[in-house]
């Protein structure tokens, strides 16, 4: 097996029409059908990870073989309901934080207040972005263990 990798992303969430606003049904479906799609790849790929939805921004972990990984950022980074799409940190792992989970899905309001997607991004490589996808990647774990011991 290669390596395991890691990375965490945020992007501005492309699901709701520019003039009227998000649907929440659609914002439902197509909620649905990236978990859909996500599941049955990620698991045919050893991948395994946790999507963040806010309703304005996407933060993704994802974790797996690092030629996986590499694939799917690629594919998501040109993924229209994706844009802004910024790279915080990638890493070698010991061990994965999501074993179990091909793709959990965790809503904002699932994360603490503190944790702040903004449009402006930090740039990728810096501090403030590790700092933020350290934050990203504590809080989605946190907000699973939760839910599981519910």
């Amino acid at each position: 097996m290669d390596d395991l990798y890691h990375l965490a992303y945020v992007s501005d969430a492309r699901l709701a029409d520019p003039e009227d606003g998000p649907d929440p049904d659609f914002v439902e479906y197509s909620l649905k059908k990236i978990l859909e799609t996500a599941r049955k790849n990620n698991k045919a790929t050893e991948v395994t990870g946790a999507l963040l939805y806010t309703g304005d921004h996407f933060a993704q972990v994802l974790e797996g073989p690092q030629q996986a990984v590499n694939h799917w950022f690629q594919l998501i980074s040109q993924d229209l309901r994706h844009g802004n799409v910024t790279p915080l940190f990638y890493e070698r792992i010991i061990e994965r934080q999501f074993d179990g989970w091909s793709m959990a899905l965790c809503q904002g309001e699932e994360v603490p207040d503190s944790l702040q997607i903004t449009g402006a991004k930090p740039d990728p490589d810096s501090v403030e972005a590790a700092a933020l996808g350290r934050s990203i990647l504590d809080s989605l774990v946190a907000a699973i263990r939760k839910r599981e011991a519910h």
